[in-house]
């Protein structure tokens, strides 16, 4: 949470410099960028560099992986990233020599699977996604919400709690109230036919600092 008691805003799936402009506008707490060859918002290393440049300094890069191995996680830290978010696997070296804050997701099929996640020192948060990453549906609330409630009080005490999936500018006030996440993060949702929409991007800042 914020100094006002809001979540933070992860703006995920950066592909451009334009997007990175309105990430600055709204005072984005964390940008995501993909490094995944089947997301559509994958981007190159050169890419997510130029896109750095133009970001403010306030604004924690977040790399977005799924299953890396450690010579993909070097590559992210040099490029100075400052967290690791990981999907699919989590491999044990990538754990031990990881130099920068882990955030585990989890693609909630069911609200049992959160119960498999790993519970790590390193881990500095939990990321709770649809199923299916960035499809811009949601996870199952109504059946979820116990589960979450519990999974806050245990294993995601003093770590981030990160509400991802389907999340867009007319349900995070309500997913807001329901979860009470630090962070929310959103992709598709902000979206137009052409990336990501600085009037979407501001009405989904002003939704959750409402």
């Amino acid at each position: 949470m914020n100094a006002r008691g809001a979540p933070q805003i992860k703006i995920c799936g950066i592909t451009k410099a334009e997007e990175a402009s309105s990430l600055n506008e709204i005072c984005a707490d964390y940008a995501g960028f993909v490094f995944w060859e089947k997301s559509k918002r994958n981007v190159s290393f050169v890419q997510a560099e130029k896109i750095h440049k133009v970001l403010n300094k306030g604004i924690r890069r977040v790399a977005v992986t799924v299953s890396p191995d450690l010579e993909l996680v070097r590559q992210i830290e040099a490029l100075g990233f400052d967290i690791l978010q990981v999907h699919g696997r989590l491999q044990a070296e990538v754990v031990r020599h990881c130099s920068i804050p882990i955030w585990r997701a989890c693609n909630l099929q069911k609200p049992e699977d959160m119960e498999e996640l790993e519970q790590m020192k390193k881990i500095a948060g939990y990321v709770i996604d649809a199923g299916t990453p960035g499809s811009g549906k949601t996870f199952d609330w109504r059946g979820s919400r116990k589960a979450i409630e519990r999974m806050k009080a245990t294993i995601f005490a003093r770590r981030a709690f990160v509400l991802a999936g389907g999340l867009n500018p007319e349900n995070v006030t309500e997913a807001v109230r329901i979860f009470q996440p630090d962070v929310v993060d959103v992709s598709s949702g902000v979206e137009g036919t052409d990336g990501k929409e600085r009037k979407l991007v501001t009405e989904f800042a002003g939704k959750v600092r409402e």
